[in-house]
């Protein structure tokens, strides 16, 4: 029986040979590559079949596609084609490197198959496979959950799914992923419960896995779902404050979060909100910090203020 799942939830074919390139140069083939096909236009099967003699793939075309309805739930079900103790949720766009299920491999000789998350570093990749960014060196060997989540919210890091690994068990027992509109902030929520769960994330050092974020591709380059964007966000701050109770007084939680509104509010939604959503967001956060909330509505009525006067000097 092979002990690592890699699961990839399918759509899209315009960087799939590249990924399963990835995975079947990996030096160790102690894994099944599982391929859940979410009911694509496009011929992924196509694709897929020629590697079939390179490694042990297990394909699977659903018949209706739900991605586009409930993402995190057609994740799941990618899941459920699988029985390894140990799973690898990864990208039809992202690479990894030719050791990652060797580096596995020795995590779980030390840790065992249960109760178990590894980290691996991340680089970030355009859609020429040139690097955009690259994580900072982790700070020693292991992390908490909620050290993983000050480093997102403070954009110390940027995460992505397929640089996590973790054990079934952490996943039947947590009740699988967070589900949030259009699956934005659900995997942030995921690793940060997986991690409190399992106790520790340990780093899996040496070269990152790469992930794409190529024009076009993700929603993170879109503005068509920034409502949202801003409504996932003001759940997943509602989220942080029912389940990392014990830290609610902790500044460094505030100013990572003051932090992180000010950044989806400028990258990711380009300023792109209606009052009432501004203000939905901030009657969240006000729940953890009433002054990180006023910082933020500060920092907007600031910007008005000096759109106001440029638009003045303009006309």
């Amino acid at each position: 029986m092979k002990k690592i799942a890699i699961i990839i939830p399918a759509y899209k074919t315009r960087f799939l040979r590249e990924t399963l390139d990835s995975i079947a140069s990996q030096t160790s083939r102690n894994f099944t590559l599982y391929v859940g096909d979410d009911a694509s236009p496009e011929n992924i099967r196509q694709i897929v079949e020629p590697y079939q003699a390179q490694m042990d793939i297990v394909y699977h075309r659903f018949e209706t596609n739900l991605g586009s309805r409930d993402l995190t739930a057609h994740w799941a079900r990618c899941i459920r084609l699988s029985h390894e103790p140990v799973i690898w949720f990864f990208s039809d766009d992202d690479v990894m490197p030719a050791d990652a299920v060797e580096r596995i491999e020795r995590g779980t000789r030390q840790a065992g198959t249960n109760r178990i998350m590894f980290r691996f570093p991340l680089a970030v990749v355009d859609g020429e496979g040139r690097e955009l960014h690259r994580n900072p060196e982790a700070d020693g060997t292991e992390q908490t959950g909620y050290g993983l989540l000050l480093d997102k919210l403070s954009g110390r890091i940027s995460s992505a799914a397929c640089e996590y690994v973790f054990s079934r068990d952490v996943w039947e027992q947590t009740g699988g992923f967070v589900s949030f509109p259009l699956a934005w902030c659900s995997d942030d929520a995921t690793w940060v419960k997986f991690g409190e769960y399992a106790g520790k994330i340990t780093l899996l050092p040496g070269a990152p896995v790469c992930w794409r974020n190529a024009a076009g591709t993700n929603i993170s380059n879109s503005s068509q779902y920034d409502k949202e964007k801003l409504e996932a966000t003001r759940q997943f701050i509602c989220w942080i404050r029912k389940q990392c109770k014990e830290y609610l007084e902790d500044e460094h939680l505030h100013q990572a979060l003051t932090i992180y509104l000010q950044t989806i509010l400028r990258q990711s939604v380009h300023w792109n909100y209606k009052l009432s959503e501004l203000y939905g967001l901030c009657r969240a956060l006000w729940g953890i910090s009433p002054q990180a909330s006023f910082q933020t509505a500060l920092h907007h009525l600031h910007r008005r203020s000096r759109r106001r006067v440029s638009h003045q000097m303009a006309g």
